[in-house]
């Protein structure tokens, strides 16, 4: 039986928006057997269909990328799977093994192209915002504390008075980053939703999903997240990976202009 989660509630509320190319293109994705390996060069080789017309498709249904869309899709089927073995306890190997694949995974969903227009957005901005409330505060203040050192202006954001008050304080030329596993924090919603206005580049690091505070960005960038043992806590480990992969390149983009 298919377990309606939120990639397929997303299918279901947008699939009827799509031209028929673009649903052969869903279809094609949705019945592969071998997601992980599926590349859109195998779905226009099989259906005579360009990558924009895939592309365009995916985004109609709230996903940025194809890599995002694919890997949401994955993560369903790990859902299901976990639910069908009922399992209450982890072993020692079980957890190493979740970090092993959610940091795989994580990689493997990081485009070149999303992780340099971040830099971009940061390194050329006046002032950098770092929100992130509850455990991702911890993310935020991590990487605030990082493009301090290396001579960025940056303050982090972790309390519901502060985070209100950015979107009077954040304009043109700024950056606000948004550290969010679920993406759907209701002070972070409503903060970037009075932002849009300013002109400031938002920026969301999250776990792959339609969410408010994705579909409220410029730009996303995406982490995989198992579905967790737990309901309450939730590792924040994947947020960490994806703020380092960004400082490390925010410090090369630094490097490569002082050699210039």
């Amino acid at each position: 039986m298919l377990v309606i989660t939120v990639v397929y509630e997303s299918i279901q509320k947008y699939y009827k928006d799509l031209t028929y190319n673009e649903q052969l293109a869903i279809d094609f994705i949705l019945n592969y057997t071998d997601l992980k390996n599926l590349k859109l060069k195998v779905i226009e080789q099989e259906l005579f269909i360009s990558a924009p017309t895939v592309i365009r498709a995916i985004k109609k249904l709230k996903y940025p990328t194809f890599t995002a869309f694919k890997y949401a899709l994955i993560n369903n089927q790990e859902e299901s799977t976990e639910k069908s073995e009922n399992s209450e306890q982890q072993t020692f190997s079980n957890i190493i093994e979740t970090i092993r694949t959610d940091f795989l995974m994580t990689l493997n969903m990081v485009e070149e192209e999303t992780v340099n227009s971040i830099v971009d957005a940061i390194v050329n901005s006046r002032r950098v915002f770092c929100v992130g409330i509850g455990s991702s505060a911890s993310v935020a203040n991590s990487f605030t504390q990082k493009l301090k050192n290396f001579g960025i202006w940056a303050n982090d954001y972790s309390d519901s008075f502060p985070i209100r008050d950015i979107p009077e304080l954040a304009k043109h030329g700024d950056c606000i980053i948004v550290f969010s596993l679920s993406g759907a924090e209701e002070p972070i919603v409503k903060l970037l939703a009075q932002s849009k206005v300013s002109g400031a580049t938002i920026i969301s690091v999250t776990g792959f999903a339609v969410n408010p505070i994705a579909e409220l960005s410029d730009i996303t960038f995406m982490t995989h997240q198992s579905v967790p043992k737990r309901n309450r806590l939730r590792s924040r480990l994947m947020l960490f990976v994806a703020s380092e992969i960004i400082f490390e390149n925010v410090i090369s983009r630094g490097s490569l202009k002082n050699k210039q």
